[in-house]
């Protein structure tokens, strides 16, 4: 199967087009892309690091690769703008201070990280690839410390919950 870098739907291997969206597809399947790790966001970083190897190699043209570059940066974009749209009530802010400046470092990296990628399109420079993935496994990180942050939180107000109904 394939994985449809805008939209995530799965798609035959044999597809050229996203049978959801019709965006084209990597020429990745989705079993090299990555595993599902339900407790980081690696899979990104491996479709990433994957077709960073194709150009590379020789198996996809620096086109394929800039087109690659830039679904992967819409599909972010739009993530991005979904979580920065999210309305946290003014009460609860402070307990989401340390989650959103986290979270929002790790998409800052992830976007320099891509960004530094595209600079591949210019010169063809390998290095450009590497700085670019080393900036957005540092993105994962943060994000991935993001979403301990969120767990803890929840698991914190989950407790209160419980805490207060018991009381009734």
């Amino acid at each position: 199967m394939k994985v449809c870098t805008r939209c995530g739907a799965q798609n035959q291997e044999n597809k050229k087009y996203c049978v959801n969206c019709q965006a084209v597809l990597p020429n990745i399947p989705a079993a090299t892309q990555s595993p599902k790790l339900s407790e980081t966001v690696m899979e990104r970083y491996y479709q990433l690091k994957e077709a960073g190897d194709l150009v590379l190699n020789g198996e996809w043209t620096v086109e394929e690769y800039g087109e690659f570059l830039e679904s992967i940066s819409q599909v972010l974009a739009k993530k991005e703008q979904e979580i920065r749209e999210i309305e946290i009530p003014e009460e609860a802010y402070d307990d989401f201070a340390e989650e959103l400046e986290v979270g929002f470092n790790g998409i800052a990296l992830y976007n320099e990280g891509i960004a530094h990628m595209m600079l591949y399109l210019e010169d063809e420079d390998p290095e450009h690839i590497e700085y670019g993935l080393q900036l957005v496994d540092e993105g994962n990180e943060s994000i991935n410390k993001a979403m301990k942050v969120n767990r803890e939180n929840r698991r914190k107000l989950e407790e209160m919950y419980i805490d207060t109904s018991t009381m009734m």
